[in-house]
């Protein structure tokens, strides 16, 4: 009896939690890449948009790669608080574009738009 209710508490208890990306952009395609960039804290923003600023290597433990348009459900990894979104549409290191970073609500579902994105020059102060 203790190793059922073990069980059970173990299974509520580790449930995923996950959002939904409704990608209603043009990305990915065989061109581009797109990916969600996750942090845990204020300090990973932070250290996640230094790396973008600097053009340094963007942590790989943090993305997730979204393969295609349309709605997309994501397990959200272990502490993730933000999300945002990073497009590659071309075949460079560094991504093109991005989002606001967002506070996510876990079973929530998010629409994700071509204007939304914005080109990574112009969130670095070097855009026109």
């Amino acid at each position: 009896m203790k190793k059922i209710l073990l069980f059970l508490l173990l299974t509520t208890t580790l449930r995923a939690e996950w959002i939904v990306l409704n990608n209603q952009t043009e990305y990915p395609t065989k061109q581009s890449k797109m990916a969600v960039q996750w942090a845990s804290s204020a300090k990973e923003v932070d250290e996640n948009n230094k790396a973008l600023i600097y053009s340094k290597p963007l942590d790989p433990a943090t993305l997730q790669q979204i393969a295609q348009a349309g709605k997309n459900k994501l397990t959200l990894p272990q502490n993730a608080q933000q999300f945002r979104i990073l497009v590659w549409s071309q075949n460079e290191e560094q991504p093109d574009y991005t989002t606001n970073w967002v506070q996510i609500a876990p079973s929530k579902t998010y629409k994700l738009e071509d204007g939304y994105l914005i080109p990574v020059v112009l969130m670095l102060g070097s855009g026109c």
